[in-house]
């Protein structure tokens, strides 16, 4: 799922993982970066357990992939072992980014990784891509026009 920030791309991750866990699956649910960041940062034992945190559920959702635009190279090494890992299990992964498919090749550092990563998470998959206005900037201007009209 890619879109601009705001356009419910996140909550619509959280459903799909939600009705998920109410039909039996193992799901993990976890912010890419902030989590990519940890394996970076991990002993190799630690980069071990999590790796397969990331292989043996059901599904995986990998939420806002690239907030940070670019990731280190270990967590795009890690990208592209969890998807290759799962693409060969046929087991699910959910991404959701507000960063188009295309620019990829520059936030891992290496077009032809990027490649191979979309690759697999493209071949049997549905892209979604939402459109609209960011619903927190609708919320926050909504607000705003309340407290002005309250105002003596």
């Amino acid at each position: 799922m890619t879109a601009s920030p705001g356009t419910g791309k996140s909550h619509v991750a959280k459903a799909v993982a939600y009705q998920a866990t109410l039909q039996g699956f193992d799901v993990r649910y976890v912010e890419a970066d902030t989590e990519f960041a940890r394996y970076a940062l991990g002993s190799t034992a630690e980069q071990a357990a999590l790796l397969r945190s990331f292989v043996e559920p059901d599904l995986v959702v990998l939420d806002d992939l690239f907030l940070a635009r670019r990731i280190s190279e270990a967590s795009a090494e890690l990208l592209q072992t969890v998807v290759h890992r799962r693409y060969k299990l046929r087991r699910s992964i959910v991404v959701t980014s507000n960063r188009v498919v295309q620019d990829w090749g520059k936030y891992l550092g290496d077009a032809t990784m990027a490649t191979t990563i979309l690759d697999r998470l493209m071949h049997r998959a549905a892209m979604l891509e939402f459109e609209g206005k960011s619903y927190r900037l609708k919320e926050a201007a909504s607000r705003i026009a309340m407290n002005a009209a309250e105002s003596p």
